[in-house]
């Protein structure tokens, strides 16, 4: 595909940008996304940089996905080589893998937690640790998960850089018991990634990142937090020409401690620069403009920017409602479907309800109820997957132990899951063994099975329901 291809004036002066450090502010339906692809393609078509010296990072999966596929799709048949496009996450967990300085750092072989290692066998075991070995406090579930929301705080905000951190740390107890859960199990947090690779590549001077990038382009700058802004810092250092997108009245990850001032502040951190807008929103009529435009205008901070529609656009509808509770609501949300289905003529796939949060479907299952009411279907996106059940979890367990025999987490797991004899309070006597002996979970669990003695009372059950 040609790069240029029925892009706007402003699409194909911002694509073919070169030379210098760029920031690109493109408000909502601007073709952001459309304009990173193309400037890829750029790089690759008219400034004959190969393909494997282009990195693009992006926010989310899907927006990796997205980018990804059309990427892909308009070089395939070019190049046997294809830009790098993923995720920081993703990005950091494959330079950690490639350099061997970070076994100093972290358990080895790098394992990820996954969500429900995390929550049933992390989480779970803390607990329990903290509350065998002090009296002071009664450590509940929610107590443990906001330890870890803090250490991930500390890690994303560099505060775990300060002098005397550990000191400092609000539970100085969780930290050490952590450390002794980590290096018997064998893992690393995925919310530690990014903060290991910025150590990595800041303290050593023979970090080696996978190829020799040239050109980095970030999608979503403004949701990046200061952790993240620090490897993007660095990798600068490291000769790459940085052109980054995003649109601070958009940044919405403030739980994970986004940093918008770093859009704020490129101009200053990444000299020479240029800034570029692009300000035509396709997407949206003149009165659903007005007033994102009215509410972004409210942060006195923001940067000024222009956001239009196109001079073809409708006017649109916006509505602001208001219901004395969710039931109410519920009601309001199932007439308003049920007036366009039957009296405007709209399908059912062109509504979309977005709700703000949804914790064990506290909201949708009311607003399901009021809609199959009136006999409107509708469909509940569920996050959970076939690894959340319990036949699907083990099977992944059994994946895991066929490529590392030793995988701790796998082991556990399966001890919990299958039907045996072993619970908490043996697997607890298991983990002291092997804390004793410094060993980890899968090493005290084999030497067990050798020799069932090591735990005098439950050795051979032991024994017995790991030979099953």
């Amino acid at each position: 595909m040609v790069w240029d291809k029925d892009l706007f004036e402003d699409q194909k002066e911002i694509a073919s940008h070169f030379g210098c450090h760029a920031l690109l502010i493109a408000g909502p339906g601007t073709g952001k996304t459309l304009t990173l692809t193309r400037r890829v393609l750029y790089l690759i078509e008219e400034q004959k940089i190969s393909p494997n010296q282009i990195l693009v990072l992006t926010f989310t999966r899907a927006a990796t996905a997205e980018l990804r596929n059309r990427v892909f799709d308009s070089l395939s048949h070019s190049f046997q080589e294809l830009p790098r496009i993923c995720t920081l996450h993703s990005f950091a967990l494959r330079q950690i893998l490639l350099n061997s300085k970070m076994r100093e750092i972290l358990p080895q072989p790098i394992r990820i937690a996954d969500k429900w290692e995390t929550r049933n066998i992390i989480f779970e075991d803390l607990k329990g640790i903290l509350n065998f070995e002090t009296s002071e406090i009664n450590y509940t579930i929610p107590d443990i998960k906001r330890n870890f929301n803090l250490l991930s705080t500390d890690w994303q905000t560099l505060n775990a850089e300060k002098e005397d951190w550990e000191k400092n740390f609000r539970d100085p107890r969780f930290l050490a018991a952590w450390r002794h859960h980590r290096e018997t199990y064998g893992y690393t947090l995925l919310s530690e990634l990014v903060y290991q690779l910025k150590r990595g590549l800041t303290q050593y001077e023979d970090f080696a990142l996978e190829s020799d990038y040239l050109h980095l382009l970030i999608d979503e700058y403004q949701d990046l937090n200061k952790c993240d802004l620090a490897v993007i810092s660095a990798l600068k250092d490291k000769e790459c020409e940085i052109f980054a997108s995003g649109d601070d009245d958009q940044s919405i990850y403030g739980f994970r401690f986004a940093h918008p001032e770093g859009i704020r502040r490129f101009k200053n951190n990444f000299t020479p620069s240029k800034e570029y807008n692009l300000k035509k929103c396709i997407r949206c009529d003149r009165k659903i403009i007005e007033l994102a435009n009215f509410v972004a205008a409210l942060d006195e901070h923001r940067i000024k920017k222009p956001l239009e529609c196109l001079d073809n656009a409708k006017d649109g509808e916006v509505n602001i409602l208001r219901f004395s509770n969710q039931n109410h609501e519920a009601e309001g949300v199932s007439l308003i479907c049920d007036f366009l289905i039957n009296k405007e003529n709209y399908k059912l796939g062109d509504i979309l309800i977005l709700l703000n949060r949804d914790k064990n479907r506290i909201f949708s299952s009311i607003l399901e109820n009021s809609l199959k009411k009136k006999n409107i279907p509708v469909e509940i996106q569920i996050t959970s997957s076939p690894l959340d059940i319990k036949e699907g979890r083990m099977l992944l367990s059994f994946l895991n132990l066929l490529i590392n025999p030793n995988d701790n987490l796998a082991i556990r797991t399966l001890l919990i899951l299958r039907d045996t004899k072993i619970g908490s309070v043996i697997s607890s006597q298991i983990y002291m063994l092997a804390r004793k002996k410094n060993f980890t979970f899968s090493e005290t669990i084999y030497k067990i099975m050798d020799k069932p003695s090591l735990i005098s009372r439950f050795g051979k059950r032991i024994s017995i329901e790991m030979q099953k």
